[in-house]
């Protein structure tokens, strides 16, 4: 009996000996997992979760482990929050983990992108302790590389927005002329104001590039005296106007004649701009009545008032308003051509625009945008058509510059100005700011294109494809691409008229997920004729891993 006792109280020692001697053991990759199984660049961010799975009897009930992700690429490395695990004889708050049954357990990872991180690893280091002494534990790694297509959506692949030319080719010249009646009378005089019309009308016989278009004619009479004195009053001025003009020997243009039989509309402004007593009174009576016998009696009981308005005011309304409209022709698209080569000088910045728009070559057109900003510093359209040029061409510093000069110069809140700015703070992948500019950029033709390319940048490809709708380019196709759609995708594509190296570097993406190595390499093989570097990263482009040892795939990116 008492060599039992002995042997259960050796037993009992060694077994708490045994528990005492649990340790921090080496952690193996096989422990963890990682979502999404290869790393993706979405909403510029490397994002997902890692799984870990503690094998029975690891942790120690007095071990303390903390998992930091560290995502490693040349030239640096990035890390995200750790998340920390204890033993279940540890006082503290974080995540427990059992010694006997193990555990699974999860965190998040997040990295801002940077382009080196196409080729990376991600990496888990360790800080461990065991009964609150260090514990050397080796990182290991557990994920390789980082497909990074959807940084492929590119600014450049949308048109900049161009302010219009207000321009027109002919324009209206008016000039005017007063005739004046006594009160209650018709009878037409002549005066400075009205030779000086005729003249102008007689003029355009000797140019050739004008021509008269016709005369307006309006008469009036003033609000007292009653409607049916006044209808019959204005009536008469009109028809003696007309009489009037169609005498002249040297003014036979057409006449549009109609008369206003109490011009209140006209007392009203009058007087608006006048400093008669009892302004404000009169003004009011006019807002409070609208029937014309009481407003005339509602005036006249403002006796003091009613003399200023009968000595200042009514006189004026006693008239006929002439209106004389020549057009003048303007100058040919042919010689706003030469002018604009040869002498731009000559040509306002409305012509300047036009030439832009009308202009044989992309060169004429872009030397004439140029012209037009140098020539009209100050003018907030013309320094926008500078920078959309700029942006066209790849000058994205001066294309800012001269989207400043546009802002500084009235253009802040134009829907072009503020476009451009959007699609500048989008090659900067500054999604916050893009999305306030087209929020002030109505009214542009390529907007959806432009939400389409925020929506990618901001991880929302659903969102993209509806943004882009059935437009047809290369940002539309990655939206369609990066929504699983490979089959729209590569229609899309197809669809493009002038194809691009990026047309048909997303045309390869598409041809190697549907595994058609032939597409592959013969899209690649576009890529490489148009820019050799775009082709060369299809070597270290995660989309092509299967095909990268193969001779086929080797040749096309040479």
């Amino acid at each position: 009996m008492k060599k039992s006792l002995l042997r259960l109280g050796i037993c009992l020692a060694a077994m708490a000996a045994l528990a005492s001697c649990q340790d921090l053991g080496e952690l193996k990759p096989e422990y963890f997992t990682v979502n999404p199984n290869t790393l993706e660049v979405k909403g510029g961010k490397v994002e997902g979760t890692i799984t870990a799975t503690f094998p029975e009897k690891y942790f120690a009930e007095k071990g303390v482990v903390e998992v930091i992700p560290v995502l490693v690429y040349e030239g640096g490395e990035a890390t995200s929050e750790s998340a920390t695990y204890q033993g279940a004889k540890v006082e503290g708050n974080n995540e427990t983990i059992q010694y006997k049954a193990g555990g699974t357990v999860s965190q998040n990872f997040s990295f801002d992108y940077v382009p080196a991180m196409k080729q990376s690893n991600l990496i888990l280091r360790f800080k461990a302790t065991l009964k609150d002494k260090e514990v050397q534990i080796p990182e290991i790694q557990i994920a390789v590389g980082c497909i990074a297509t959807a940084t492929l959506a590119d600014a450049t692949d949308i048109n900049p927005a161009v302010a219009p030319a207000e321009f027109m080719r002919d324009t209206a010249e008016v000039t005017k002329a007063d005739i004046m009646f006594q009160i209650q009378q018709s009878n037409v005089k002549n005066n400075k104001d009205v030779k000086a019309l005729n003249a102008a009308a007689a003029a355009t016989a000797k140019d050739s590039l004008r021509t008269v278009k016709g005369i307006e004619v309006i008469s009036a009479a003033s609000p007292d005296g009653g409607v049916e004195l006044n209808e019959k009053l204005a009536n008469a001025r009109q028809e003696n106007t007309v009489k009037f003009l169609k005498r002249q020997k040297n003014n036979q243009a057409a006449i549009d004649a109609k008369y206003i039989a109490q011009d209140w509309e006209g007392f009203q402004q009058l007087v608006n701009e006048s400093s008669i007593q009892d302004k404000e009174l009169i003004l009011n009576v006019l807002s409070q009545y609208q029937d014309p016998a009481e407003r005339e009696a509602q005036i006249k009981n403002l006796s003091a008032a009613y003399t200023e308005l009968a000595k200042d005011i009514l006189p004026k309304l006693r008239r006929s308003q002439l209106a004389l409209t020549v057009i003048k022709a303007g100058k040919t698209d042919a010689q706003i051509l030469d002018l604009a080569k040869n002498n731009p000088s000559e040509l306002n910045i409305e012509e300047l625009m036009y030439a832009a728009t009308i202009a044989a070559t992309a060169e004429d057109a872009a030397s004439f945008t140029e012209t037009n900003a140098s020539q009209n510093p100050e003018n907030w359209r013309a320094n926008n058509n500078l920078a959309a040029l700029q942006f066209t061409k790849g000058e994205f510093d001066n294309t800012k510059a001269s989207l400043d000069n546009a802002s500084n110069n009235g253009g802040a809140e134009a829907s072009e100005t503020n476009f451009n700015y959007a699609l500048l703070a989008m090659l900067n992948n500054n999604t916050e700011d893009a999305a306030a500019y087209l929020g002030k950029a109505s009214n542009i033709e390529q907007l959806n294109e432009a939400q389409g390319l925020l929506c990618i940048q901001k991880g929302e490809y659903a969102k993209a494809v509806d943004a882009f709708g059935n437009t047809v380019s290369n940002n539309a196709a990655l939206a369609q691409l990066l929504s699983g759609n490979t089959d729209r995708a590569a229609a899309i594509l197809e669809s493009i008229n002038e194809k691009d190296a990026n047309t048909y570097y997303l045309m390869a993406i598409c041809a190697a997920r549907d595994n058609n190595l032939e597409k592959t390499c013969s899209s690649l093989k576009s890529v490489a004729g148009i820019c050799k570097k775009k082709a060369a990263d299809a070597a270290t482009d995660l989309e092509f891993a299967k095909f990268w040892l193969l001779d086929e795939f080797k040749a096309a990116i040479q």
